[in-house]
């Protein structure tokens, strides 16, 4: 019974990490008040994320300031490629419920394109902080390759999908559940998002590694037949 309160004991690591996701969540609250900065502190919070997973602990709030500092830059601008996208679906929307919704026919092809294009935007969010996190990139590269990462492992992708509704709708429950979900949600929906994410990005970097073998493999057979070939001339 008192191995439960040990330092490594589960009760100590259990209060540890729910600490650390209380933390986190502030952090990101914290560093998401001024809008155009979102990015950059999902970023922050998916790079600490990352490292919890992988049980490389540290100081958590420190951890999140220093990523959020160092990939500002690539984050914010990722951010704002998207958020005029966001703002523009969310037109979309308006328009669908008070505007084209006396239109027939025009309103049934319009809500087809507005479904499409807030499936590649939830997509992009979904990737493109977790891909600032990871890789260093162009800001543009960054969009592309988290939509990429989503329309390929679109399963996954779904499931996803279907966690953040679970935990939203337990957040939304009463004033309680509300109040906790500020506390808890961001750093729980990341931590959650970044345990199927890392092992795409794993996946991935195995894939390109393989790939980088066999052109090598391939380059270095080209420049043996190439000399065996001039040796005979």
């Amino acid at each position: 019974m008192k191995g439960l309160f040990k330092v490594d004991g589960p009760v100590y690591q259990a209060i540890t990490k729910f600490t650390n996701m209380v933390l986190l969540s502030l952090c990101w609250l914290l560093c998401s008040i001024p809008i155009v900065t979102l990015g950059a502190s999902t970023t922050a919070l998916y790079s600490v994320c990352f490292k919890m997973l992988k049980d490389e602990d540290g100081h958590i709030c420190r951890q999140f300031f220093s990523a959020f500092k160092s990939n500002f830059r690539q984050a914010t601008l990722s951010w704002l490629i998207l958020l005029p996208f966001g703002l523009a679906i969310a037109y979309m929307i308006y328009l669908y419920f008070f505007g084209m919704a006396s239109v027939k026919g025009a309103a049934d092809y319009f809500s087809v394109l507005t479904l499409v294009a807030a499936a590649v935007f939830l997509i992009a969010v979904t990737y493109v902080f977790a891909c600032a996190a990871r890789y260093e990139n162009t800001p543009v590269q960054t969009v592309k390759n988290g939509i990429f990462i989503g329309l390929r492992f679109i399963g996954r992708t779904l499931i996803l999908f279907a966690i953040t509704i679970a935990i939203m709708f337990v957040v939304m429950w009463n004033y309680t559940t509300m109040f906790i979900g500020l506390l808890l949600a961001p750093a729980l929906l990341c931590y959650v998002h970044g345990s199927f994410i890392l092992k795409i990005f794993e996946k991935l970097e195995e894939e390109r590694a393989q790939r980088e073998m066999e052109n090598e493999i391939a380059e270095h057979k080209a420049l043996t037949e190439n000399s065996l070939t001039e040796t005979h001339l």
